[in-house]
C-alpha cells in the first residue's frame, strides 16, 4: 500500500524528515487536487466563521509561512465526513499533538465560507450540519513544528470531501501559536486538565525555567476571564535525574513561575494554586524534561 508522508503525500518531494510523520491514505479515496510549495502568508484558521459586520469572517486566525502541501480528496461512496476526519486525526494522535481548535456542524459557520473564502475549493461546499474542522500542531525532533488543518464535509449529493493542509513552518514563532480558548475550556471540562505548551529552558548559569510565550499566556487569561468562577491548580512536573525532593522543589518553581505570570496579567492570586509533583506523575511525559499542567478544581 502506498504511504502518504507528511507533508501527507510528500514522499514525492523527498523531504528529509518526511519519514518521521508517515500517514496512511484513506483506502480507495480519490485525490482531486494537490499542491506543494512555499508560502509566506498562510491563513491558519483557529476559530469558526462568524458573521461580523454583515460578512462571514474567521473569529481567530494566525498567519504563518513555510512549506505548504494541500490535498483535496473524495471519500468512497458510503463513507461519512466523520469517518474521514477520524481516520486522519487518529493517525496524527500517534505524534506529539496539540489541538488548537475543533468544531463540528453549524458551530463551524457556513460551509460556503470554508469552501469559497478559506480553502477556495468549490468541491468543499457542502451541508453546514455535516462538516468538521480541526487545527493541530504536530512536533517531532525538528524544532520547527507542523501545523495541520483538517476539513471534512458531506455535500447534498452524499459525496464526501476532505481537505488536508500541512504547513512546515520556516521558524518557530517566538510569540506562540495559541489554542482557541474554547478548546482549552473543553479540555478542562472533559478531561479536567490542560498541558501548558511551553518548554523548559536553561540559562547560562544552568537555572531552568519555563520559556513562557505571550500568546500562550494570554489565552489562559482569556479562559479565566470567560470562566470567572473557576479555580485552577497549577501543577509542575520535573523529570531530571536528581533526588525526588529536588524534583519537587524545581517543579513547584515552574508552577509558581506560571502563576506569577498570570497574576501579572491580571488574574487574581486566589484563583491559582501551585503544586510541585516532581517526577511522581510520569504519564504523559513524552520527551519532555518537565511540564506544567492546569487542573480544574471542582468547588
Amino acid at each position: 500500500m502506498k504511504v502518504f508522508v507528511v507533508f501527507f503525500v510528500l514522499a514525492f518531494s523527498h523531504i528529509a524528515l518526511a519519514a518521521d510523520l508517515s500517514i496512511q491514505p484513506y483506502h480507495n479515496a480519490r485525490i482531486m487536487f494537490q499542491s506543494t510549495g512555499a508560502t509566506d502568508d498562510y491563513v491558519f484558521a483557529l476559530g469558526s466563521y462568524k458573521k461580523i459586520a454583515g460578512s462571514w469572517r474567521l473569529d481567530r486566525q494566525q498567519r504563518l509561512s513555510g512549506n505548504l502541501t494541500r490535498y483535496t480528496v473524495e471519500l468512497p461512496e458510503g463513507h461519512s465526513a466523520n469517518n474521514g476526519f477520524d481516520f486522519y486525526l487518529d493517525q496524527l494522535q500517534n505524534f506529539n499533538l496539540r489541538e488548537l481548535f475543533h468544531c463540528t456542524g453549524r458551530d463551524c459557520g457556513t460551509s460556503n465560507s470554508w469552501a469559497n473564502n478559506h480553502f477556495k475549493i468549490l468541491q468543499l461546499y457542502g451541508l453546514d450540519q455535516f462538516q468538521q474542522y480541526g487545527a493541530y500542531e504536530v512536533t517531532n525532533a525538528d524544532a520547527r513544528p507542523f501545523y495541520v488543518a483538517l476539513y471534512a464535509v458531506q455535500r447534498g449529493n452524499k459525496r464526501v470531501y476532505m481537505q488536508l493542509d500541512v504547513l512546515h513552518v520556516d521558524s518557530v514563532n517566538e510569540l506562540g501559536v495559541a489554542a482557541n480558548p474554547e478548546s482549552i475550556i473543553r479540555a478542562l471540562e472533559s478531561s479536567g486538565y490542560y498541558v501548558f505548551p511551553d518548554l523548559l529552558v536553561s540559562d547560562a548559569q544552568g537555572s531552568v525555567s519555563i520559556k513562557i510565550k505571550p500568546a500562550h499566556l494570554q489565552v489562559l487569561v482569556d479562559v479565566l476571564n470567560a470562566k470567572p468562577n473557576w479555580t485552577l491548580a497549577v501543577v509542575g512536573h520535573d523529570y531530571a535525574p536528581v533526588a525526588l525532593a529536588v524534583q519537587q522543589k524545581n517543579s513547584l518553581a515552574y508552577a509558581e513561575q506560571l502563576k506569577a505570570a498570570l497574576q501579572e496579567a491580571g488574574v487574581k492570586a486566589n484563583r491559582l494554586v501551585p503544586y510541585g509533583l516532581g517526577g511522581l506523575a510520569p504519564a504523559g511525559r513524552g520527551d519532555r524534561a518537565g511540564r506544567v499542567e492546569l487542573v480544574k478544581i471542582d468547588p
